[in-house]
């Protein structure tokens, strides 16, 4: 009777030993992929306090419909970038109050010097990459690797954007999409090879080093008579 009353003791310990250590696995959610990103259709609009005290109103608008993106952005004059990541050669389409421009990408817009590059199509991409963030990603509600919020369909775009304008990357549809979420390496820059000197100006140099080369000093030796 002890003995049972003893084996009943040590199963129950044995099993709340054990249930205190097998935790339940936990999903974590996980954000958006490439193919989602892109293959993605949405319209999201926010409208805030603008200039003027608030008097006039700040809009700013993501309509996406698969590899097109339109961004519309509303401060004092209201402008317009139409993008096709799927279109090559890579461009912006323009649309302000003078009209409709192409600019199209002819150099890249960060020099090595890290300097910005002043041509058309890079001014357009800096500007519109200015609002994308300010407008956009700073004041978008919601979780930002889930599609569903506006903070996700910014940050979508705001990628995209990136790898077509910045990269150079032309997405599609119909093959595998790279990864929009890792930044390119960038390459230490190439240290300037070494000029041998000419050997004449060598033979100078060193001839000249032995000019102004004092002497050795001679030590005086006194002889006793």
């Amino acid at each position: 009777m002890a003995f049972t009353k003893y084996s009943l003791v040590l199963l129950v310990t044995i099993s709340s030993a054990f249930a205190q250590t097998v935790q339940p696995a936990v999903t974590l959610p996980t954000r958006f992929s490439p193919k989602s990103c892109l293959d993605a259709s949405y319209k999201m609009k926010m409208t805030q306090k603008g200039p003027l005290f608030g008097l006039l109103k700040q809009e700013f608008v993501i309509d996406k419909k698969n590899c097109i993106v339109h961004i519309y952005h509303k401060k004092y004059m209201p402008k317009e970038w139409i993008v096709d990541v799927c279109r090559e050669p890579v461009h912006i389409k323009v649309t302000s109050a003078t009209g409709v421009d192409v600019a199209k990408k002819e150099a890249e817009c960060m020099h090595v010097d890290k300097t910005k590059d002043t041509s058309d199509f890079c001014s357009q991409f800096f500007d519109m990459m200015d609002v994308i963030q300010d407008d956009g990603l700073i004041f978008a509600e919601g979780d930002r690797d889930n599609l569903s919020s506006n903070h996700g369909k910014t940050y979508c775009t705001y990628l995209l954007m990136k790898k077509y304008l910045n990269e150079s990357v032309v997405f599609s549809r119909y093959t595998e999409v790279p990864d929009i979420f890792e930044s390119p390496k960038t390459l230490p820059a190439e240290a300037a090879p070494l000029v041998p000197k000419p050997e004449a100006e060598g033979k100078k140099e060193d001839q000249e080093a032995k000019a102004v080369t004092p002497a050795p000093l001679v030590k005086e030796t006194s002889k006793t008579i």
